[in-house]
């Protein structure tokens, strides 16, 4: 057997830096293996022969879909032919079930082997789907514990590789003057804001932040408020939030570990950066952008977990506050941020309730776990796609 080919498919910022440690790892582990695919900067600066850019994938609304609609079907068609042509020995796709789903209709079309590596999240909304992946792929590498028995009970072949984000921070060089810069006098305390990284979430879920920071400075005394941006183009999409907040804050860009270090309490975008905070033990209020029509028309008829912030998903019980619906702040949740800014021992408890958590997430090596994982379905035969099952109907 020649050199294997490698299809590496991911979205957005986060797909990208973990398409691009896991090339990396393939690298390693296979130094001749040819890869081509989709993502973005950094996958090509890994070596990935990219076909087309796709980290402006991190879209969300249905105006903002409907907008892109032709560019994922000339980014899907394109694919497809070229899986037809390259034949790839096996193909990954990170994250981004929106998109991917349909490409692997086209790979088990196709009969190419199928891994997802961060799957989506069925166990939380719209279990059913995991029929849907059980025919198109065939293998999963999870990243969430819980995750291995759930896709286990449902007959998909999967493994528990460990968690990029857990990697990321352990590898993680923090800028030492910045971090000076963070501490805070006696009797102040520090407040990190962290609206999340999609141009539809930052300004409304900030506008909720700032709100709720009013408040926390009101009720609990001296604060510092600092904002964790991860590109310089999110200053854009923040300003309109900042603008007559009423509210003094200092901007970083591109240090969010050390903000998130230094702080004393998170207000947090549902996401990676609650994982983050758990690993820094950090309490938090974490946000989501659910409108009413949202929450009753969807929201709450294929939602099947109590717990969306993944550090209440993963301890099985609330240890951190959450708040889904896209509203100003309550008394409940001033109550509840005050509470996790002052009271020491309600501080202590959810401290050692995220260590807990992050114990369970001590699987190093993500990238390597999944790249052999890869590598070991190399020459795996996939049966023919049923007569009745053709395309994107499989």
């Amino acid at each position: 057997m020649g050199a294997p080919r490698i299809f590496v498919s991911a979205g957005e910022a986060s797909g990208d830096l973990h398409g691009a440690n896991l090339v990396r790892a393939l690298r390693r582990l296979a130094p001749d293996a040819e890869i081509a695919g989709l993502g973005g900067p950094r996958m090509r600066e890994a070596g990935v022969r990219l076909l087309a850019d796709t980290s402006w994938f991190g879209i969300i609304g249905v105006a903002p879909i409907l907008a892109t609609f032709g560019d994922y079907l000339g980014l899907l068609s394109g694919a497809d032919r070229f899986l037809g042509a390259w034949r790839p020995d096996v193909a990954v796709t990170i994250d981004c079930p929106g998109f991917h789903f349909l490409l692997g209709s086209r790979a088990r079309a196709r009969r190419v082997p199928l891994l997802w590596y961060i799957p989506p999240q069925l166990w939380a909304w719209a279990p059913w789907r995991v029929r849907k992946l059980k025919r198109r792929f065939t293998r999963v590498a999870c990243v969430l514990p819980h995750e291995e028995a759930f896709f286990r009970q449902a007959g998909v072949p999967v493994t528990f590789v460990g968690n990029p984000v857990v990697d990321h921070l352990r590898q993680a060089q923090l800028d030492t003057a910045v971090s000076a810069s963070l501490r805070v006098g006696a009797g102040q305390r520090l407040v990190a804001l962290l609206p999340g990284s999609r141009r539809q979430e930052v300004p409304r879920i900030l506008t909720r932040q700032l709100a709720l920071a009013r408040s926390l400075e009101a009720r609990c005394g001296p604060c510092r408020f600092v904002l964790a941006l991860a590109e310089e183009r999110h200053r854009a999409w923040a300003a309109p939030a900042l603008r007559g907040s009423g509210v003094p804050v200092r901007t970083f860009v591109g240090h969010t570990h050390e903000v998130q270090r230094a702080a004393d309490l998170a207000l947090v975008a549902s996401g990676t950066a609650t994982l983050e905070l758990t690993c820094t033990e950090t309490p938090m209020i974490v946000f989501y952008k659910v409108t009413w029509a949202q929450w009753h028309l969807v929201g709450r008829w294929l939602l099947t977990t109590r717990y969306l912030s993944l550090p209440n998903v993963l301890a099985g019980r609330e240890i951190v506050p959450e708040f889904i619906r896209d509203v100003p702040p309550t008394p409940a949740m001033v109550d509840a941020a005050a509470c996790l800014l002052t009271d020491d021992e309600r501080r202590r408890e959810t401290k050692a309730a995220l260590a807990e958590v992050h114990g369970r997430l001590q699987r190093p090596g993500a990238a390597e776990n999944t790249a052999r994982e890869v590598l070991d379905m190399v020459g795996t035969r996939v049966a023919k796609p049923p007569a009745l099952r053709p395309g994107f109907a499989m």
